[in-house]
């Protein structure tokens, strides 16, 4: 199997502090990992350490992107491998959706920057698996939170890498769309072979879909294996400091886990 994300003793830290300390982990191509933890945890740091995206700060260890070391790689060549969702935040940029989705193709548009066929059929069929066929003309400051999310999501599909980072891609959806997001991401995973990397703070998501989950707790990594491991050892209790019942689902009877009311 091809290795496509590798973190060695990853650690970042900024202003003298660690945000990120010794962190290890590897996935193969069309794994799905989960990153959970408490708020400050160091979820969105991690992320965008792999991603080599601080502005400022240092690095400490080695992160590898399918094969290739990513501290080396051009802006142009990781986005060829990677694509990045970040939380909704700050101003929108001053874009429709199928501008946005078209800005995203850049690592594969040439120098005169046009856009080819396949470029447009990329466009296309992100905005038909996200739902936001629609909207394409719609400026992204007039979508609500939950339809910027989709568009980040399209954004990110539309650029075609093998490796995507989502972070907390379900913040401000609906229960319906939810699901429906979750729908598409595993539909991406096991038929296409999309590596999926999400933040994520619904714990049952990462029960049901299967793979792994990395735990972070104050910058450092208190598990990493599969994500059945969550309903079983105390493990959620450890990384949450908070007690949780395993329940049964009624009609699928997967466990599920329920915080207990304080």
């Amino acid at each position: 199997m091809i290795v496509m994300l590798k973190a060695e003793h990853l650690s970042f830290f900024l202003n003298g502090w660690a945000l990120l300390e010794d962190v290890s982990f590897s996935l193969e191509r069309g794994d799905c990992l989960f990153v959970i933890g408490p708020n400050g945890a160091g979820k969105t740091t991690l992320l965008r350490s792999l991603l080599r995206l601080h502005e400022t700060g240092r690095y400490g260890g080695r992160v590898e992107l399918a094969g290739r070391d990513a501290a080396a790689l051009t802006r142009r060549e990781l986005a060829k491998i990677a694509s990045y969702a970040p939380q909704d935040g700050g101003a929108a940029p001053p874009f429709t959706v199928e501008e946005f989705l078209q800005l995203s193709r850049y690592p594969h548009i040439p120098p005169s920057g046009r856009l080819s066929g396949a470029d447009r059929e990329a466009v296309r069929r992100a905005l038909r698996l996200t739902g936001l066929e629609g909207q394409s003309s719609a400026l992204l400051r007039h979508l609500s939170g939950g339809e910027r999310r989709k568009a980040y999501l399209a954004a990110a599909l539309a650029q075609e890498a093998e490796l995507m980072f989502l972070d907390e891609p379900a913040a401000f959806l609906d229960p319906r769309h939810e699901a429906e997001l979750h729908r598409l991401l595993k539909q991406l995973n096991r038929e296409q072979g999309l590596t999926v990397v999400t933040v994520t703070h619904n714990l049952n998501h990462a029960l049901d879909a299967g793979g792994n989950v990395l735990a972070l707790k104050k910058g450092r990594a208190l598990f990493f294996g599969p994500g059945g491991e969550l309903a079983y050892g105390g493990l959620a209790r450890e990384v949450f400091d908070h007690a949780f019942s395993v329940l049964r689902h009624p009609v699928s009877g997967r466990p599920l886990l329920a915080a207990d009311s304080l």
